[in-house]
């Protein structure tokens, strides 16, 4: 990934805006190959500063420990790794994640499906990169080994069905990480905070008895690292994440590849829909099915949207001359500012 796509990552889709009059504790720091930030009302410097800290290193150590595909040791790698007869042990968070997965995938009709991990490191957005394109021939051999249907969800472990079969949780893993930190922090009594991680954000609580002000990127590269957004949207326990085909990218033999995959061609996807907002009341949720929207496109996106209850989207697309248009769901406004 190029400087360039990381700046992306860092600072599209969701950038929240400080709460004013409430005095609040910032921390700052790094996971998952971004940036995170974390505001908590009523804590102070000092003993409370480091307590949060911990909660929030721990939360995060976790997250990565189990899905974090460029560690050989995470349990998402031994997951693919593993060949055997029988189900492969893990731990509670790691099918609680797979079980959230395979909701998605049902709802959305196979659209989201973080079995994908053979095509995502083929298309060269996993850690080897890629030199040139791949052939039909590679595109239908990986698209045997995916499908949710493939694996099966135990009590205490997955049965892969396929010994080939990889998974991916990157769309889900910031969400995720997200809830995690929210829930440590709150097991030390604190309610209201704001937790962001790579653009994806979660609401707890309120901001001085005011909801969370929370900004959307336009999806241009020029306006995210000038942080222009396109709307305002006031967040109180609820969660909401973006999924952009610009946040990352490649372009070889002069045309431009998106990370996201269609599981159903084994191709990144190509349409006119460019970025999906969805507000949900977790991030892993709202993560997952704004993947799964930008996947199904414009017109099946908003109909899966408009299925679900409590779950709202903004869409930007572009129209027939390049420009940018946005539609949203039918409950999006009560959110916008």
């Amino acid at each position: 990934m190029t400087r360039h796509q990381i700046l992306l990552l860092i600072l599209a889709g969701l950038v929240f805006f400080s709460c004013s009059d409430a005095p609040l504790l910032t921390l700052r720091g790094e996971t998952m190959g971004t940036f995170y930030m974390v505001k908590v009302c009523g804590a102070e410097e000092g003993h409370e500063k480091a307590r949060i800290r911990m909660a929030v290193n721990a939360a995060l150590t976790s997250v990565n420990r189990s899905m974090n595909t460029y560690d050989s040791q995470s349990e998402i790698s031994q997951f693919n790794a593993y060949s055997e007869k029988g189900a492969f042990p893990l731990s509670p968070d790691f099918i609680e994640v797979t079980e959230i997965a395979d909701s998605v995938y049902g709802v959305s009709r196979g659209a989201f499906d973080p079995t994908v991990g053979a095509l995502v490191d083929m298309w060269g957005f996993g850690e080897s990169g890629i030199s040139e394109m791949p052939d039909s021939a590679a595109v239908s051999r990986n698209l045997q080994h995916v499908g949710m249907d493939k694996i099966r969800i135990l009590k205490n472990g997955i049965l892969k069905k396929d010994p080939e079969l990889h998974l991916d949780y990157a769309s889900l893993a910031k969400g995720y990480g997200v809830d995690a930190v929210l829930r440590g922090i709150r097991e030390l009594g604190y309610e209201d905070l704001l937790v962001e991680i790579g653009g994806e954000v979660r609401a707890g609580g309120t901001c001085n008895g005011r909801p969370w002000m929370v900004g959307v990127a336009v999806p241009e590269a020029e306006n995210v690292a000038n942080r222009r957004y396109s709307l305002r949207i006031a967040l109180e326990d609820m969660a909401c994440a973006t999924s952009g085909d610009y946040q990352q990218f490649y372009e070889l033999k002069g045309k431009r590849y998106s990370h996201l995959i269609d599981p159903k061609t084994g191709y990144p996807i190509e349409h006119e829909l460019t970025s999906v907002s969805v507000i949900a009341g977790s991030c892993v949720v709202a993560d997952a099915l704004a993947t799964a929207a930008i996947v199904l496109g414009k017109h099946k996106g908003m109909e899966m949207i408009e299925s679900l209850e409590g779950v709202e989207a903004h869409f930007i697309y572009r129209d027939r001359r390049g420009g940018l248009q946005t539609v949203v769901s039918s409950g999006w406004t009560k959110y916008q500012q």
